[in-house]
């Protein structure tokens, strides 16, 4: 049955009336009254499609096989009745205007028709209020619809938004600009211990007092209209402490009605994270304890080797050097000599591998290791090396200046394997607060790539012996983009920066203006 009346036409003319034509459906028994008010409507200058009908089965027959915007009805007719009339119509569901028409129509009765549902009478001795009276009851239900539409809209979207406080695993709840809960999700009831009607409709609190104001005061800014996303925050929560991230989003309104805050808890991450910082800084201790033992076992072999076989080497060569000095026979002599020079070059060899285990410069100091290592890689390698620094000398503690010293031989090793370089810049500067390294070589440059790859070891060491002194480090470098033009390369860049917890006092006796010294080549 078609009992919804159409859509009601707007106001679209200069006069305020719409040229669609309204449908209106008379429940009258004379012909000359259902004219007689079609004339005063039209006259009114409202266009009508209209029918008439006078018994109620035509009624029922009309509302079922059309659609109508008003029903204008007689009060009394023969067979009818216009109170039957609004039944039927209520019955079949019709929602539009239903006007009373009458001749003689009591004010009891009147007043009767209107509480039951009527919109409004006309006596028929004055049917210049008919078109007035339909207009503005056609306004009234064109307002109830659209009021009942937006509170259809708003409940659902208030369903909707229910249905996702209560679906949604984050701790969400809303507050008023008054600080009062207007919505409490099942996810925070969890978090908090405290029930949706312990909260709702009063002042947000939070089971501590301190914890309240802290988060008060952090979505404040929401409430302002300015949202906020991934705050850190703390609280107790069932007799533990929990770490959540803080979101924020105003509602709507200048200022803003309120705001809807989440609360992501995170705690088991920032224990993990807390664990994986706590196993970092295991292992980084215990590379480090790895890397004291292994220089004092390589000071100690150093020391082992340089005095136990360099004074066996020696007493070797000379006896080798008495045995031919002995012997008689020359083809003897030639052989001692021989052995003699090989001998020497096993002194050699050994005094080279000491030097490596464990440096004497070092003894001397960090600069003069520097300069030493420089001028030796240089000899070696052919490649140009320049030192500058601004310390003639620089007194550090044994694991630094061996760390330092160490990163430093690394670095000269990959420039050698890598760069294909033919200079090497290294700034050397210290103040009272720290030391800083600098290598910078002229070569093919960096891999973007390169300190991701699995077997970057080197890097790597290097990396975690900056750490363990709580320094830090960093490389970049630019790789040429045709080998055979030199401008295109920027080569590679090491910069290496420790703290210095105390200064030697032949630091500031001995610090200088940082201009460039004699570097080794």
């Amino acid at each position: 049955m078609m009992a919804t009346p159409p859509t009601l036409p707007g106001p679209d003319d200069a006069d305020g009336r719409d040229a669609t034509p309204l449908c209106v459906l008379f429940v009258e028994d004379s012909p000359s009254d259902f004219s007689l008010m079609r004339a005063v409507l039209a006259n009114a200058g409202l266009t009508i499609s209209a029918r008439r009908v006078e018994t109620e089965q035509d009624m029922r027959e009309a509302l079922g096989t059309a659609q109508w915007h008003a029903i204008v009805s007689d009060h009394s007719l023969p067979t009818f009745s216009g109170k039957r009339a609004l039944a039927v119509a209520k019955e079949i569901g019709f929602s539009g205007p239903f006007l009373i028409v009458s001749g003689a129509i009591g004010e009891e009765a009147a007043v009767d028709a209107m509480r039951s549902g009527a919109d409004d009478y006309v006596m028929k001795n004055n049917l210049r209020r008919l078109p007035p009276a339909l207009e503005r009851s056609l306004r009234e239900v064109r307002s109830r619809d659209q009021r009942m539409r937006a509170e259809t809209a708003l409940e659902s979207a208030h369903d909707q938004l229910n249905a996702i406080f209560s679906a949604t695993p984050v701790a969400l709840f809303a507050v008023a600009r008054n600080l009062q809960v207007t919505m409490w999700s099942p996810a925070i009831e969890e978090l908090t211990g405290m029930s949706h009607t312990e909260v709702l409709t009063k002042q947000f609190t939070l089971p501590d007092p301190g914890d309240t104001e802290r988060l008060l005061t952090l979505i404040m800014p929401a409430l302002g209209g300015f949202p906020l996303t991934g705050l850190p925050f703390g609280m107790q929560a069932r007799g533990e402490r929990r770490e959540l991230l803080v979101s924020a989003s105003p509602l709507s309104g200048r200022p803003p009605a309120g705001c809807v805050v989440s609360l992501s808890d995170v705690t088991h991450l920032a224990r993990a994270q807390a664990e994986l910082s706590r196993s970092e800084q295991q292992l980084r201790e215990l590379s480090r304890h790895t890397e004291l033992v292994r220089e004092n076992e390589r000071a100690e072999l150093a020391r082992e080797i340089h005095d136990d076989l360099g004074a066996l080497v020696t007493r070797i060569r000379a006896d080798l050097a008495l045995a031919r000095r002995r012997s008689s026979e020359p083809a003897t002599a030639q052989l001692l000599e021989e052995a003699e020079q090989m001998v020497a070059s096993l002194g050699v060899a050994i005094s080279r591998i000491a030097r490596a285990m464990r440096p004497p410069v070092l003894d001397f100091g960090i600069v003069a290791a520097i300069e030493w290592q420089a001028r030796d890689f240089s000899q070696h390698s052919g490649i140009e090396v320049k030192v500058n620094t601004n310390q003639e000398d620089l007194s550090l503690g044994l694991e630094q200046s061996t760390a330092v010293f160490r990163i430093f031989q690394e670095a000269l090793t990959n420039i050698f394997k890598h760069a294909q370089a033919t200079r090497v810049n290294i700034e050397l500067f210290a103040d009272d607060t720290s030391m800083t390294l600098e290598v910078r070589d002229n070569g093919v440059g960096l891999a973007p790539d390169a300190l991701r790859k699995q077997t970057s070891f080197g890097l790597r060491g290097m990396m975690e012996r900056i750490h363990s002194l709580g320094g830090w480090m960093d490389i970049s470098g630019t790789p040429i983009a045709d080998s055979g033009s030199a401008a295109s390369s920027k080569g590679t860049t090491l910069m290496i920066s420790i703290p210095l917890h105390s200064q030697d006092p032949s630091m500031a006796a001995h610090s200088k203006d940082p201009k460039p010294n004699a570097g080794a080549e």
